[in-house]
């Protein structure tokens, strides 16, 4: 049991690494995938270029350039680095996000962009010109020092933010770093709109005044852009009055109550559920020339954006779309046409203790898989590899033994499996802990949490088969485990709530049985470093692998910490 009791310290240290390494480690990024994009010459070998057309009517020969990461490994580590950077930025004091910012921020959207503007007499829109294309690497480089990166790193995050010297469209830290760069613009524009006595918002590139008389003028918001390095579009400048249509990102802000979906598209939704009931999906789809599955995502996709915009009226539109699925989908059907097959899943589960201020903490981790024997022989190949290595560290008579364990692991072999986990092997993990307040709460609070955690697995093993793999505790007996997992079950199946297909298999195993319980053991231990802010590269290990963690939950207070809300530490209250 670990005994080591630290202060909570900031969180995402970002402004006080000092090297490249340090810099790929606090973003959650493997060394040498970091390495390799700042360094490559030719982002063709890393991304690829995709021309996308665009729907106006009035350029219909423009397109937009949108770029994708080749590799699942190089796509992880800009989405952990989007995450990081975005919220080291909101710890900063510098009124990030922007409050008239609704575009790639937590809680904004279309709707929330468009609701202040309802009822407005005079609607102004004004676009950005080649928003993305204009920020440059140098921008974005002075953007991160402005926020506290120091110097020798700003230059290299900035170089992995940007493409051919430009901030590109497509890349998860895009957004983030457009919004950084435009803060002293917002804080302009919305000064501008104040002076006027109007409203101010900006979704990306778009930008909405609205108010009932006295608008800016178009070169006020173009003498503005020009200040702040960019250029406004006039071919997509447009003045509504009331009695014209009044639209903000995509939305009719015509009425005072809130934003509505045009007619137009509704009028189609209602149009395709009513064939869709008459003659059924299969019907519809084959009439549209369509597969049945882009059918159904298409017509989902619509109801739920609808029912998101119109939250009060959407109710009828709703309940016929799960009429329709009631009726014509089978469970069957309706998992291969939501793109799920019936398969088999494995979950391995670990525990671990530690303390933190002299308090005990018992923490459960569930790690699922899809294919155990994969990443047994990786695990397998791994160790083979490095036992056979000359000058290999650590006590290898343990590794020989009980296998890659990441207590009696040296900090290369450390590195290697968190390497394979992050890089290769395809999983996912969730975490509860709960405080032990004495010796004898350890068999009820685990007993708690594993059922919390087996209530949340059932949900998203929903129609496959599940076999559970949990390590050797000589605490808990496994009769206890498999009653929580078959009431867990019962109460699924009597309420016709989702849940594995069958039962789930239980059985207890060790980490010489089965290799996979590595990876439970690894996300324990990086937690748990992480918890305690362990003074060495270690804390940064659970940076690693934090994309993978579904959630968090504290079972004490129910809070679950997420992509959206991630975890900062035991005692953290964001």
């Amino acid at each position: 049991m670990t005994t080591v009791s630290m202060q909570p310290c900031a969180h995402f240290r970002l402004a006080d690494v000092r090297t490249v390494d340090q810099l790929a480690r606090a973003l959650g990024v493997p060394l040498q995938v970091f390495h390799e994009v700042i360094a490559c010459q030719d982002p063709g070998l890393i991304y690829a270029m995709h021309s996308i057309p665009k729907r106006s009517q009035r350029n219909p020969d423009g397109f937009r350039v949108v770029w994708e990461s080749r590799t699942e490994a190089v796509a992880r580590s800009h989405k952990a680095a989007a995450r990081r950077l975005d919220d080291f930025a909101r710890r900063q004091e510098i009124g990030y996000p922007n409050p008239a910012v609704h575009g790639y921020v937590r809680g904004g959207s279309t709707r929330s962009n468009a609701l202040p503007h309802c009822g407005a007499r005079v609607v102004v829109r004004a676009d950005i010109e080649d928003f993305f294309q204009t920020i440059t690497l140098e921008r974005v480089e002075s953007a991160f020092r402005a926020i506290g990166i120091a110097p020798e790193t700003a230059h290299s995050l900035a170089l992995f933010s940007t493409i051919n010297g430009k901030l590109p469209l497509g890349l998860p830290e895009s957004p983030v770093v457009s919004n950084l760069v435009c803060l002293d613009l917002d804080r302009d524009l919305k000064a501008l709109a104040d002076r006027h006595g109007v409203k101010y918002t900006r979704y990306a590139d778009d930008m909405t005044f609205s108010g009932n008389e006295n608008l800016p003028s178009r070169e006020e918001i173009r003498t503005v852009l020009l200040r702040h390095g960019f250029r406004l579009s006039d071919r997509k400048f447009k003045k509504s009055k009331r009695g014209q249509a009044h639209f903000v990102t995509g939305l009719s802000v015509s009425e005072r109550d809130y934003p509505h979906v045009p007619r137009k598209l509704k009028r189609m939704l209602r149009l395709e559920l009513h064939f869709c009931e008459k003659y059924g999906l299969a019907t519809h789809a084959e009439n549209r020339r369509e597969s049945e599955r882009k059918t159904y995502l298409r017509i989902d996709g619509m109801v739920n954006y609808v029912s998101f915009i119109e939250r009060r009226k959407s109710a009828a539109i709703k309940g016929q779309w799960d009429r329709i699925r009631k009726k014509h989908l089978g469970s069957t059907l309706y998992a291969r046409l939501a793109g799920k097959e019936i398969g088999d899943r494995f979950v391995v589960a670990d525990e671990t203790e530690f303390e933190v201020d002299g308090i005990g903490y018992l923490a459960i981790c569930f790690v699922r898989l899809s294919n155990l024997e994969d990443v047994e022989k990786s695990l397998d190949l791994l160790l083979g590899d490095y036992l056979t290595k000359p000058g290999a560290k650590g006590n290898l008579d343990v590794l020989k033994k009980v296998g890659i364990h990441y207590a009696d692991a040296h900090f290369d072999l450390r590195t290697m499996t968190l390497d394979l986990m992050t890089e290769y092997l395809q999983w996912s993990a969730s975490i509860c802990f709960s405080r032990l307040r004495t010796s004898d709460d350890y068999k009820e609070a685990y007993l708690r949490m594993f059922a919390e955690l087996v209530k949340q697995e059932f949900v998203t093993s929903d129609g496959l088969r599940v076999e559970m793999l949990v390590e050797n505790n000589d605490k808990i007996k496994l009769p206890a485990l498999t009653q929580v997992c078959e009431a867990e079950y019962r109460r699924s199946e009597s309420e016709d709530g989702r849940r594995p297909i069958s039962l789930p298999s239980i059985r207890s195993v060790k980490k010489s049985e089965i290799r996979s319980l590595t990876l439970a053991d690894f996300v324990l231990a990086a937690f748990r470093a992480y918890v305690l802010r362990a003074h060495d590269d270690r804390v940064l290990d659970f940076e690693r692998i934090r994309d993978r963690v579904r959630y968090v939950r504290d079972s004490d207070s129910d809070n679950f910490y997420t992509r959206k809300k991630p975890f900062l530490g035991i005692g953290d209250v964001t």
